[in-house]
């Protein structure tokens, strides 16, 4: 059987990878078929008043560095034994990680939930909405 692990990751926080990854190479343990998808939601451009207008070549150009410097630090830290892809979506981060989980049929998410904040008090964590909407299992672990 095989297992498709989706990787939120934030490069924010690019200390917490080698965690994530460690963990979600745990969960599916010797299993050659297993396959990561790990996934960086750009934020920057959501603006509550409405969608600004965004170069799409400065976009295309963007969403290829930032494709590439994660590329880069999961080669690092991902075992050669494992398949992995990355994706780079733009949006609301929950939304997106619920969408690409969607797409990528996911068994599992392994993601990072941040320590909680006045801010997650009033509107939720990410990690909380994923958990609370997700088709599939989701594993936060703490920073």
């Amino acid at each position: 059987m095989s297992m498709n692990i989706l990787i939120p990751v934030d490069l924010a926080h690019e200390e917490e990878l080698p965690v994530l990854i460690k963990a979600a190479c745990q969960l599916v343990g010797d299993r050659p078929e297993a396959r990561f998808d790990l996934l960086y939601v750009d934020d920057s451009l959501i603006h509550k008043a409405g969608s600004p207008h965004v170069d799409p070549t400065r976009e295309k150009e963007r969403r290829q560095e930032v494709k590439t410097h994660l590329t880069a630090l999961i080669q690092q830290h991902m075992p050669a034994q494992y398949r992995y892809d990355c994706h780079v979506r733009r949006g609301s981060i929950h939304e997106q990680i619920l969408e690409e989980a969607q797409k990528v049929k996911a068994d599992t998410i392994v993601m990072m939930a941040q320590k909680p904040g006045i801010g997650s008090y009033f509107v939720g964590s990410n990690a909380e909405r994923v958990v609370r909407h997700a088709h599939c299992s989701v594993m936060v672990l703490r920073s």
